[in-house]
């Protein structure tokens, strides 16, 4: 009889033993994604206020940022991306050059560049590299940058691109 009375007790608690165990999972999950959140919020505030990342000299505003391409493109890279025309140059090396500067300049985790471009209204990492070689391409052929005009056209670009890309997945011309 005892027996029974003790297995009748254990199953009539467990439940609430297990309920507990998955409100204190529960609590631990939230308390490292709240954590990781705050660590993510430190090193990016730590990130924008460094002249270097990673060995890379991080340009502080976009006229820094052509004046580095300036420096480290070679005569006939320049000619080649000045002598095209400009959405042509910039897709041309998007996915090579568009990443040396997405990754050496700190697009994806934030740097003082990003913190630069945000201010331009550009918040995307890949609108900002296409915000810096459109800009340094209108640099090279001595045309206005027009940085308020630019912003808003690499931001409709990404948009008309996502709605191509959503066409497809549906099989739509």
């Amino acid at each position: 009889m005892k027996y029974y009375i003790i297995t009748g007790i254990i199953v009539l608690l467990c439940p609430l033993l297990v309920a507990g165990q998955d409100s204190l999972h529960l609590n631990k999950e939230q308390s490292a994604i709240t954590t990781f959140a705050e660590e993510y919020q430190k090193e990016y505030l730590k990130r924008i206020q460094k002249s270097h990342i990673n060995g890379f000299y991080i340009p502080k505003d976009l006229p820094d940022a052509l004046r580095i391409l300036d420096e480290i493109v070679d005569d006939d890279g320049k000619r080649k991306f000045r002598s095209r025309e400009d959405s042509v140059a910039v897709n041309k090396v998007f996915f090579s050059f568009g990443r040396w500067i997405n990754l050496n300049w700190g697009m994806e985790l934030g740097s003082r560049l990003t913190v630069a471009l945000n201010k331009l209204g550009v918040s995307y990492p890949d609108d900002m590299t296409r915000m810096i070689m459109y800009a340094w391409h209108r640099h090279l052929n001595n045309e206005p940058l027009a940085l308020e005009s630019l912003a808003d056209r690499v931001i409709q670009e990404r948009i008309v691109r996502a709605e191509k890309v959503k066409n497809l997945a549906r099989d739509k011309p």
